[in-house]
């Protein structure tokens, strides 16, 4: 009776394991592949290749695990290679009975590289916080593409848990990788292609759908094309809907058209708000007018406040109050401060009158000092009267000194008298020395006078020596005449028949009349 409840009882579990089998529609990809562990025990007694033999006894006495060896780190790790790039559905693992605390803590990682145990990407992580709750039979959901799968143990200093035990180390008696190779899927042996459609061919081992669509494509098998308004045609695979819009467009399936107000025609993809405004709008839409004393109807998006200035004569935030009549054309958009005042006025609002007696009634706008003061006055507001001996009543604006003197007159009030030796009685104003250069016309007259005596004086000495030489003729001539008329009385009567004219001619010419000078001298 007893051996057939046995019998039975294996049939049953032989049903129930047909059955399993028969509705797992992918395969067992880790199935006599090649596998590795960080270490070995018990003289190969217990391979890597132990978790891959398709045996689940979980006494490791029997001879079907894997097993490292507990004396050499403070991690560990066991992989198994697929022999191919493959689409993981689920990870199963099978560790050995009642040793919760060496498994505990352990990592999954599927990877394309073996540079390092930890390559890859991170399926699942043990985080248990009892000895309990660590499942040494486990399935593992585990949707990722690679070549190798590890498993991958280690103890820190302190250890996570009191109750880890103190070294790392591996007993696998089966991991079993369901799956199919990359581009297939389905029926037990994989024998079924995914759909073009599919990005890199790739799709869920057990249903065919496709992971990732091609570039236009959307649906479980990527059967369905994307919206046109798409940007580059890229939109969820199941929805459909596009990730963003071209130019212009918003809405899930872009479309609905952007506001043209938006600026540059962009807005939200969900909203439809604009990212900006063109000129003169505001509002999440740019449905509404910005104000008219805007300067160049520039305003806050959301607000409508004017961005940065008002029109001439307006302030505050919307630009709606008046600026003072006294502003020069402008006032703060704040706080209505005037930029500048019209002639005669001072202060913030230019409320307030300048001194009377500043230059052309303009003072400083901040401190009402004035600029310049009329003549006759000086002092930071005009107030002073200059001293009456200055010239032309002119004085310096700071300190009241004269700025020049009348004729006669020295020092900072013009109050000393220039000394009596001073031609013309001109002296310098800041010591009262005698000024003695004239002016350039003065110095060119001089000149002239000093060439006009120069002149006379030539004159003069040319008009002594001509004499001189007339008198020295004439007397040599009359005593030739004396000499002659003793030697000849006729010569004598024809001299005396001839007029004396005072001189005689020494040349064939005609005879000349008397020089003046000439008639003086005889």
């Amino acid at each position: 009776m007893s051996n057939r409840k046995m019998v039975l009882g294996r049939e049953v579990c032989l049903i129930i394991f047909l059955v399993f089998t028969t509705i797992r529609s992918e395969e067992n990809l880790a199935l006599s592949k090649a596998a590795s562990q960080s270490s070995d025990i018990g003289n190969g007694r217990w391979p890597a290749s132990g978790a891959v033999d398709g045996c689940e006894e979980t006494d490791v006495f029997s001879d079907c695990c894997s097993h490292t060896d507990i004396r050499v780190s403070k991690t560990a790790w066991w992989r198994v290679d697929l022999g191919q790039i493959s689409t993981i559905d689920t990870i199963r693992i099978v560790y050995r009975d009642n040793f919760q605390q060496r498994l505990a803590g352990y990592q999954l990682y599927v990877s394309n590289t073996t540079t390092l145990p930890t390559d890859g990407v991170l399926c699942y992580e043990d985080t248990s916080s009892t000895n309990s709750s660590v499942q040494l039979v486990v399935t593992h959901q585990c949707p990722y593409v690679g070549r190798y799968v590890t498993v991958y143990n280690y103890r820190n200093n302190p250890k996570r848990y009191n109750w880890y035990s103190d070294d790392a180390l591996l007993e696998l008696c089966e991991v079993q990788v369901f799956g199919c190779p990359v581009g297939m899927y389905g029926n037990g042996d994989c024998n079924q292609v995914c759909p073009a459609s599919c990005y890199g061919r790739n799709c869920n081992s057990k249903t065919g759908s496709c992971i990732y669509c091609i570039q236009g494509k959307y649906g479980n098998t990527c059967e369905n094309d994307c919206s046109t308004n798409c940007k580059d045609s890229l939109c969820s695979n199941e929805s459909g809907f596009c990730f963003e819009c071209i130019h212009g467009k918003f809405g899930n399936a872009c479309d609905q058209v952007c506001s043209v107000s938006c600026k540059e025609g962009f807005c939200a993809k969900d909203t439809g708000y604009c990212h900006g405004c063109v000129d003169g709008k505001f509002g999440n839409s740019c449905g509404q007018q910005c104000s008219v004393n805007c300067k160049d109807r520039l305003c806050a998006k959301y607000t409508g406040y004017c961005n940065n200035e008002c029109i001439i004569g307006k302030h505050g935030e919307n630009c709606d109050q008046d600026c003072s009549v006294n502003c020069r054309d402008r006032c703060t958009r704040d706080n209505a401060t005037c930029i500048e005042c019209i002639t005669g006025k001072h202060g913030e609002t230019c409320d307030k009158d300048c001194p009377m007696n500043c230059e052309n009634n303009v003072c400083v706008r901040t401190t009402g000092l004035c600029n310049g003061c009329i003549a006759g006055r000086y002092g930071v507001t005009c107030s002073l009267t200059c001293p009456v001996t200055c010239k032309d009543f002119i004085c310096n604006q700071q300190t009241g000194h004269c700025l020049d003197c009348y004729p006669g007159k020295y020092g900072v009030v013009c109050g000393a008298d220039c000394p009596d030796k001073c031609t013309d009685n001109i002296c310098s104003k800041d010591n009262g020395r005698c000024l003695t250069t004239g002016s350039r016309n003065t110095e060119q007259s001089s000149a002239d006078s000093n060439m006009i005596i120069i002149a006379v004086l030539a004159t003069v000495c040319g008009l002594q020596l001509a004499a001189l030489i007339t008198t020295v003729i004439y007397h040599l001539r009359y005593r030739q005449k004396r000499k002659n008329s003793s030697n000849t009385g006729t010569d004598i009567k024809e001299e005396q028949s001839v007029p004396d004219t005072g001189y005689t001619s020494i040349s064939p010419r005609q005879e000349e009349t008397s020089h003046v000078y000439e008639m003086v001298v005889t």
